[in-house]
């Protein structure tokens, strides 16, 4: 019988926290060029469109603010519709292409499958069954809060003008953030499921990798923070080192060039350090469903 068929009550040890956190970030050190061979071609084309993208985005922005007037009331016009299109379309290919690093970097920690050429992996049956188990995470996180919010927001509106909100309207909105914590609480402990489906593993249920990960929701969820977090932390420091924000001196074109560069260089270094937190959640899986993790001596 596999690990992933045994009892739920069985006492499975937990995640080794630290253990699984080194590991995230020495093997991506470890196999830095593996991650540039599974990325390598996304980098290319989102930083190309990006690029596009965010320099249309700025440049309208800047014209908005050169028409306005002083005492004028600023009305922001709508967006172009094919401003909209590109940045939705960049948006897209942007999740596409941290999929496919993803599964392509828990292949590599599970199976030790090292990574085709970059992006080869887009017409697989597995990066589609993760985007459809991503999917349904996104579901469980937020589509009960959202039936929460709804009716709240509309029997208990709060009236226009100074009058007091409507009695029970701040204890709804106290359930919504409620309902909303229920719902991350249950995604992360489904959320293994995910290097499941890149592997192949087809037959691990929601019912086995709830019963698995019982006990360890926090364990799961600050070895996602904080494999995850520092990296974009560190990035936003760099940057506005380097790349200092706008200031009302500069001229519209340094502003354009300048937040584009930022934007570009943001979205390349996002996909750089996606597989530090895939990787965790690669070993977490290993450590449940194959092995209890051991460190490398």
């Amino acid at each position: 019988m596999s690990l992933a068929e045994g009892p739920p009550e069985l006492p499975y040890p937990k995640l080794p926290f630290w253990d699984a956190v080194s590991l995230a970030y020495s093997t991506y050190f470890r196999h830095f060029t593996d991650a540039l061979r599974a990325s390598w071609l996304w980098l290319i084309v989102v930083a190309v469109l990006t690029g596009v993208a965010s320099w249309q985005q700025w440049s309208w922005m800047s014209a908005f603010m050169t028409n306005l007037k002083p005492g004028v009331p600023p009305r922001m016009p709508s967006q172009p519709l094919e401003l909209a299109i590109l940045l939705n379309v960049d948006y897209i290919l942007l999740l596409l292409a941290g999929v496919s690093i993803a599964v392509a970097w828990h292949r590599l920690m599970i199976l030790d499958e090292r990574p085709g050429m970059s992006g080869s992996n887009i017409a697989t049956k597995n990066l589609w069954r993760y985007i459809v188990v991503g999917l349904a995470l996104f579901l469980i996180m937020f589509l009960p809060a959202t039936a929460a919010m709804l009716p709240t927001f509309y029997f208990l509106q709060p009236a226009p003008g100074p009058a007091p909100p409507p009695p029970g309207f701040f204890l709804m909105i106290l359930l919504i953030f409620g309902v909303y914590a229920v719902g991350i609480a249950v995604a992360l402990r489904l959320t293994l499921l995910l290097p499941a489906q890149a592997i192949g593993d087809a037959s691990l249920t929601f019912r086995q990798t709830w019963n698995r990960t019982r006990g360890n929701i926090w364990r799961l969820f600050w070895g996602i923070v904080v494999t995850t977090i520092p990296p974009l932390l560190i990035a936003q420091i760099v940057f506005v080192l380097l790349i200092p924000p706008p200031h009302p001196g500069m001229a519209g074109e340094d502003i354009i060039a300048r937040m584009t560069a930022f934007s570009t260089t943001f979205m390349i270094y996002y996909l750089l350090i996606v597989p530090i937190g895939i990787g965790f959640l690669s070993h977490a899986y290993r450590h449940f469903f194959q092995a209890p993790l051991e460190l490398p001596e």
